[in-house]
């Protein structure tokens, strides 16, 4: 597999909304996601203010995104939010960009910022069963099934 260029994050801004929109909008991106559906628009701009609102972090419920570049291109976005359990972890990659590493290499940019914007390193992600590819992808790097709940596995960083 090609190895992507450096992968940067940095804060999800209004100005990323088409960009991520775009991802919502796709079913190939949404398939393990929620319903699998497609969102409208308005959960998307629902969903987007929430990102944009910059809650205290030790809120239950904030949330914090990033946009994911290569070479000055959108290619993803991460998403964190507290949890009573954690911070939850998430990650979309634009279908472009699959099977190049992208989603890999967010994942390490995303543990090696969230911790410490959180003040925790009590991570979690929760997972479609039939999404063996993104199951591997987080015990490849440290995550372990911990329990499953209507059809999602819950995986905390070990």
């Amino acid at each position: 597999m090609p190895r992507p260029l450096s992968i940067e994050l940095r804060p999800f801004h209004a100005s990323d909304t088409a960009f991520f929109a775009g991802m919502a909008s796709d079913e190939r991106v949404t398939r393990f996601i929620g319903d699998g559906q497609p969102w409208e628009q308005q959960t998307i701009q629902d969903r987007v203010s929430a990102a944009l609102r910059q809650d205290l972090l030790d809120i239950v419920g904030a949330t914090r995104w990033y946009l994911a570049t290569e070479a000055n291109e959108s290619v993803g976005i991460v998403v964190s939010s507290r949890k009573d359990d954690g911070v939850e972890v998430g990650y979309w990659v634009s279908p472009e960009n699959w099977g190049r590493g992208i989603a890999g290499a967010m994942v390490d940019g995303a543990l090696a910022s969230i911790p410490k914007d959180y003040g925790t390193s009590q991570l979690i992600a929760r997972v479609d069963q039939a999404n063996a590819a993104s199951a591997k992808l987080l015990t490849r790097r440290g995550f372990q099934l911990s329990s499953n709940h209507d059809g999602l596995n819950l995986y905390t960083l070990a």
